[in-house]
């Protein structure tokens, strides 16, 4: 009998592809049929909100009902908060435009999906609807800061306003600095973190003296030379004060410097064997005593941050100055779908959050007396036995929004942020 073969047709493909997606992960990020939409808000025109989310949050149904309450009466619309899980959220993100799913707003990072997106037609340009619809925004961002998110003149993506100077730096655990008595006034460079690694090595059994933060490159942390990634790290402005030449950084001799210091750290042991392809969070490596530091962008606020997501009392060591560059800027943004069934409302809500406090605040934080509690009138606290693993709702408020209008945690210092809360 003879043997027809199926010719390889884009359609075959493009069919496969969707398979495999699907399978990849498991189940489309609609939950539609989890949560109840609120009474009174079902004939309103719906906008979907999709961004990252590091741990689940039970509570989730109950703050976007309070959103809504705020949303419906602004705006005459309704939000669907849809979180998606860090590892898999441009999977999710892609996956819901080849199926043309129901999508406005989400959120992007400095990533070379976005680039292939805008290439694609997937997100809208937004120069137009900013000035129809998001004068707050106009208003909180000044025109040269949005330049630096454009591509061929076209606005994608709308950047949260946050510390967008920043240095680079070092975060220990300060109980095992004062128990081997070192003292965070001697250490100025890398050079004077041998000796604490070491120390760490030999004398604390099953802790490693340096974890990575996130990816499994050290190197993505220790930036020991001042440059400007201009996004991908590729070509960088390595001395961007006095110079806008664009260079190759693999061949710069502080990329040398820095890899040969890392491959010795490492095969002294002070980096874990596997490393370069865990999936192990530093903070959790730190809260469950298998590390003693990694390093980190370092912006005020930063220690009584990292004391609260590691559950132990945690030190900053500054290694770089603070300077603002376009990655800091680009590395968080909002941007809209192209698919959006409703841009007009879906900026006017991206407009809120750079406006309204009381929005912007039920959004990081949640409800207060159920997930924070007011400690004055600028700064909360988790409720009695709370705190952030239980408290059921998380999110990472850095990315979206104007932060200088939330709330301050009771352990940050009171000038961390620079305007009052309205």
């Amino acid at each position: 009998m003879e043997v027809k073969k199926v010719p390889f047709t884009s359609s075959f493909f493009t069919t496969s592809l969707l398979i495999v997606l699907l399978v990849m992960s498991g189940c489309s990020a609609d939950r539609s049929t989890r949560f109840p939409v609120q009474s009174g808000t079902d004939d309103l025109p719906e906008i979907v909100f999709a961004y990252r989310e590091d741990q689940p949050s039970p509570d989730l149904p109950d703050v976007e009902n309070a959103i809504n309450r705020i949303v419906s009466l602004k705006l005459s619309a309704r939000i669907r908060l849809l979180p998606i899980q860090k590892d898999n959220y441009y999977q999710q993100i892609q996956l819901m435009m080849l199926k043309k799913e129901a999508i406005d707003l989400f959120v992007t990072t400095n990533s070379p999906i976005n680039n292939s997106m805008i290439t694609k037609g997937q997100v809208l340009p937004l120069n137009n609807l900013i000035r129809q619809y998001a004068p707050d925004i106009q208003n909180s961002i000044e025109p040269e800061i949005l330049s630096i998110l454009k591509v061929d003149g076209d606005l994608y993506s709308i950047p949260s306003i946050r510390d967008w100077a920043a240095g680079n730096g070092i975060i220990m655990r300060k109980d095992l600095l004062e128990k081997h008595q070192f003292h965070t006034g001697d250490i100025h460079t890398l050079d004077d973190l041998e000796e604490i690694f070491q120390t760490i090595k030999t004398r604390e059994n099953g802790i490693y003296p340096l974890v990575p933060l996130h990816s499994p490159s050290i190197y993505t942390g220790i930036k020991s030379g001042t440059f400007d990634s201009l996004g991908n790290r590729l070509g960088v402005l390595p001395d961007f004060i006095h110079s806008l030449k664009v260079v190759n950084l693999f061949e710069t001799m502080q990329y040398e410097e820095d890899i040969r210091r890392i491959h010795r750290w490492y095969n002294a042991g002070y980096i874990p064997r596997d490393a370069a392809i865990s999936t192990d969070n530093g903070r959790e490596l730190i809260k469950t005593g298998k590390g003693f530091a990694y390093f980190s962008t370092i912006k005020p606020g930063v220690e009584e941050q990292e004391s609260r997501l590691t559950g132990m009392p945690m030190i900053v060591v500054p290694l770089t100055e603070p300077v603002m560059t376009s990655y800091n800027i680009m590395v968080f943004g909002m941007s809209l779908a192209a698919q959006s069934k409703h841009p007009d409302k879906a900026m006017e809500f991206l407009n809120l959050l750079y406006s309204d406090a009381s929005l912007i605040n039920l959004l990081n934080y949640g409800i207060e007396g159920k997930h924070y509690i007011k400690v004055t009138k600028q700064s909360i606290a988790y409720p009695a036995g709370k705190n952030i693993h239980n408290v059921g709702y998380w999110f990472s408020n850095y990315e979206v929004g104007n932060q200088f209008l939330s709330y301050i945690w009771k352990s940050d210092k009171p000038d961390i942020d620079m305007l009052p809360i309205q």
